[in-house]
């Protein structure tokens, strides 16, 4: 959290002194390739509610962000092994 407060060009303790870091989460998903992509449904729209959201990419794929221009959704092409940072809806 000291490394986002520092780009985020704040005090290093800013983020502790607002109680962000009292309760620690983590939720680990995976998803198998599907068959029959065609045949299903993803997630609804959503943000992430915490401060940070971890992706670990696969050469599958399946995320997709909402492009601010025209509010449609893009997929986002996966690089194998790359994580994916996502700031939450708290930070």
């Amino acid at each position: 959290m000291a490394m986002v407060c520092e780009g985020l060009v704040v005090d290093l303790r800013k983020l502790e002194e607002l109680s962000c870091l009292e309760g620690r989460g983590m939720a680990s998903h995976y998803y198998p390739p599907c068959p029959e992509a065609d045949r299903t449904f993803g997630l609804i729209d959503h943000t992430d509610p915490g401060i940070l959201t971890v992706l670990v990419q696969d050469n599958i794929g399946g995320l997709q962000v909402k492009s601010l221009r025209d509010e449609c959704w893009v997929d986002v092409k996966p690089i194998p092994g790359a994580l994916v940072v996502n700031v939450g809806d708290l930070l």
